[in-house]
């Protein structure tokens, strides 16, 4: 099986490697740059490079973890790994040196091979590595570091359909490699909904939301409807019974209920308490006429439309059939609701001065103050996440308000990942407002979190200098 990478890009075919759980080793071709990479049921495994300076060897010379004298006594032509087990036979290279060492040269390989969008690549499902490799790399990280890297031009092409539906994990995973605009794209939506509404609320224009939604789609952040598939076999499946002859099965009916369902008990068709034994006897309902495994002779664009339904319902009894699963999920739908009427309230003065303009045509300055009161009225609700990415993004539109940088540093503090990067914002809301007692009360709270009691004393001082008065300041001076 083989293509061309302007159709069938890296980073696309490892994500459907991956949810197709191949195997095999897909060869990659561009300017006579040679790559090859290993994935066993999915998982990645391996990946090397003709180019020198990609080779194992010149990294243990930059890394100095081996004389060059050693290193002159093994073979130039010998394969990377070959080389390796050669070394580590001989006790010149320790376990952990060289799986360290390996996971940084591979992470390199993959950094260059992931931006080709012109050559051509090969899977050969017959050939797999035999060795037995623990490397340490992060393909998430690396898939969104390339996504970001990516012509804009090349990403629109990617999304062919504004109706396609994008759908949100339960429970976005936000971590210290997102953008702020990524984090605060991910906090504008909690239930499905078509591309060309979320590029509407996004506010953040039409090329920035689609480069957005591609990087966390590939970082199996967010869920796409229709991914350009090679058509690669999938590993065989157990046979599933097919529709009786006088059962008829309404599947543009069930496909469109799928679709614009706005909660997951919408996605099963229930309203109000269902018990988990009845959620298993709608789930098994639905699988007995819906499953994909039944229409794997139907059209291609037909079965991808089903295998993406399907998986949004596995995903809804996922969810509520777990009571403290459901539990959650009811108290967002409930938090959602709120939030909404905040939000609502919050825009009404601006709906009066222009009925017709949205979000994404206001001032940046306007719509960064909009996204920053949104982003308190997600916080009283515990919406956290919700509220970190609209500081984030109104501190990113508008870098010299002091409220918007110090609102989005005190969020960040509270995590342990992101503590550094809050110390930044805090800095830079003091810097524009050095006569604020409340950032650095905040930036004093960080630093004795991160067991800097200097910097901490230091910093509630100059917060009782600008307000004699501060009871935080004084309380932290005691402590």
């Amino acid at each position: 099986m083989n293509g061309q990478l302007s159709e069938q890009p890296l980073a696309e075919l490892i994500r459907e490697i991956s949810a197709k759980s191949l195997g095999g080793r897909l060869s990659l071709e561009h300017d006579r740059i040679k790559v090859v990479t290993y994935f066993d049921d999915g998982n990645f495994r391996y990946a090397a490079s003709n180019v020198r300076t990609l080779r194992l060897r010149e990294y243990l010379k930059k890394s100095a973890l081996i004389s060059d004298a050693d290193l002159t006594r093994f073979n130039e032509l010998l394969p990377d790994l070959e080389l390796r087990k050669q070394l580590m036979a001989q006790n010149l290279l320790d376990t952990n040196a060289a799986e360290q060492l390996h996971s940084r040269q591979v992470a390199d390989v993959l950094r260059v091979a992931l931006v080709w969008i012109e050559g051509t690549w090969q899977l050969d499902a017959r050939s797999h590595l035999n060795e037995q490799l623990n490397l340490n790399v992060d393909l998430d990280s690396l898939l969104l570091e390339a996504s970001r890297r990516l012509p804009a031009d090349f990403i629109a092409s990617r999304f062919s359909n504004e109706a396609e539906v994008i759908t949100p994990l339960p429970e976005p995973l936000i971590n210290d490699n997102l953008l702020p605009a990524e984090v605060f794209l991910l906090s504008r939506f909690d239930c499905p909904m078509p591309l060309r509404d979320l590029v509407a609320i996004s506010g953040l224009g039409e090329a920035e939301t689609l480069r957005h939604v591609y990087s966390l789609a590939l970082a199996g952040l967010l869920q796409r409807e229709n991914w350009k598939n090679t058509q690669a076999p999938r590993k065989a499946q157990p046979p599933s019974e097919p529709p009786s002859a006088d059962e008829p099965v309404d599947v543009e009916t069930f496909l469109e209920r799928v679709r614009t369902a706005p909660t997951f008990y919408d996605v099963l068709g229930v309203s109000g308490p269902v018990s988990a034994p009845s959620l298993k006897d709608i789930y098994y309902e639905l699988a007995r006429r819906y499953h994909p495994d039944r229409f794997r002779k139907s059209e291609p664009a037909l079965l991808r439309r089903i295998e993406s339904a399907f998986a949004r319902v596995t995903q809804a009894y996922d969810t509520l059939r777990d009571d403290r699963e459901r539990a959650t999920y009811d108290a967002k739908l409930q938090a959602r609701r709120k939030a909404e009427q905040l939000a609502a309230s919050t825009t009404k003065a601006t709906a009066r001065r222009t009925k017709t303009a949205t979000e994404a045509e206001m001032p940046v300055a306007d719509r960064a103050e909009l996204q920053f009161k949104e982003g308190l009225a997600a916080l009283e609700l515990g919406q956290r996440k919700v509220a970190l990415g609209l500081f984030a993004s109104a501190a990113s539109a508008v870098p010299n308000e002091p409220r918007y940088r110090a609102r989005y540093g005190q969020l960040l503090a509270a995590n342990d990942n992101t503590r550094r990067i809050a110390e930044t914002e805090l800095l830079a809301a003091i810097k524009l407002d050095p006569k604020n007692a409340e950032y650095r009360v905040t930036l004093a709270e960080l630093y004795r979190d991160l067991g800097l009691k200097l910097r901490a004393k230091g910093e509630a001082e100059r917060a009782l200098e600008a307000d004699p008065n501060n009871r935080k300041a004084r309380d932290l001076l005691r402590e």
